[in-house]
């Protein structure tokens, strides 16, 4: 975020020098940028007052945010001031100062279905640079990843924070769509998107995470070590699997396949997406390639450069723009 410290606040006397100084220390810290007007006579005053030392750590806090700023805009601006109360609705956010601390330093939290296969997703579809980014960000506590639970208890969870408008520039939120067929997520998953409202959240367009596993990891999967029989029966699956179309691969049930689907309530909703899928393949498929599918994200075999060469690493980029600019 970039932090804008009112004039009004170097107003003599200052009473709260110590957390000014916190603030503006946001900006050696990496945790925030400082927006400080050290032209206006009230704030050039404060400074002056300054040791030698603490003025040029001013200056180069200044600076420093001022560098960042030109190289990449925040996505959230805040004043803090000494406002009647916090508006967290406004642009820019407006902070009374009682208030700013415990905002400022609040991690963003990332919120996700799973701690494990999600996490592994999301990190795959980073670029070196970003991963390295992120990582920091957390190792310096500043954001933190959460586990969600499933579809139901992380819109119990949402629900829940949405109750306080600060949870819009503290929170966001991945989550798969479970949709049987292009366009239609299940009736829990847009729940869940209706309950984010205004905290930032994205519903992927495919089914699950495992719908964006690219052809080279499930042929490592197919090829890894095993019996002779194991190992056939898995590349059948593979070839089964490759005669589908497009939008039927990224709609099918990777783990459970199609027996997994014919469990549930609402099967019918899948329409005729599968009514081309011949009989042989609709039994190689029947029951997916099981419920650890999706920790293949967890190791090398999903690379970058496969995934670039897949629609899901376009439909993510801007969803990663998102998250890493919030993080700024």
């Amino acid at each position: 975020m970039k932090v804008q410290l009112a004039p009004e606040l170097f107003e003599p006397p200052v009473s709260d020098n110590a957390l000014l100084i916190t603030f503006i220390r946001y900006s050696h810290d990496g945790r925030h940028r400082i927006d400080l007007d050290t032209s206006n006579p009230l704030i050039a005053a404060w400074v002056e007052q300054q040791t030698l030392a603490l003025q040029e750590e001013i200056h180069l806090a200044i600076d420093f945010s001022a560098e960042a700023e030109a190289f990449g805009p925040s996505h959230t601006s805040v004043i803090v001031s000494r406002f009647p109360a916090t508006d967290f609705a406004a642009t820019p956010v407006l902070v009374r100062l009682q208030d700013a601390r415990a905002f400022l330093e609040t991690p963003m939290a990332l919120l996700l279905e799973d701690q494990v296969s999600d996490r592994a997703f999301l990190w795959k579809m980073l670029t070196d640079e970003e991963r390295c980014f992120l990582e920091k960000r957390i190792d310096e506590g500043f954001v933190r990843v959460d586990h969600g639970g499933g579809l139901g208890p992380m819109r119990t969870r949402v629900l829940a924070e949405g109750q306080n408008p600060r949870s819009h520039h503290t929170h966001w939120v991945l989550f798969d769509s479970d949709a049987l067929r292009p366009g239609i997520p299940s009736k829990q998953s847009d729940d869940l998107r209706l309950a984010c409202g205004r905290i930032p959240h994205y519903q992927l367009k495919r089914r699950f995470v495992e719908s964006y596993l690219t052809p080279q990891a499930l042929n490592a999967w197919a090829a890894k070590r095993g019996n002779r029989t194991t190992v056939r029966k898995r590349f059948a699956q593979l070839r089964a699997f490759q005669q589908l179309r497009p939008e039927q691969k990224h709609h099918f049930n990777m783990k459970s396949g199609f027996e997994g689907d014919s469990q549930r309530i609402d099967a019918s909703s899948v329409g005729d997406l599968y009514d081309d899928v011949g009989i042989n393949v609709r039994s190689i498929l029947k029951r997916g390639f099981g419920s650890n599918i999706g920790e293949l994200f967890i190791g090398p075999d999903v690379t970058e450069a496969a995934l670039r060469r897949e629609s899901g690493w376009q439909e993510m980029r801007p969803v990663v723009q998102d998250l890493l600019t919030r993080l700024r």
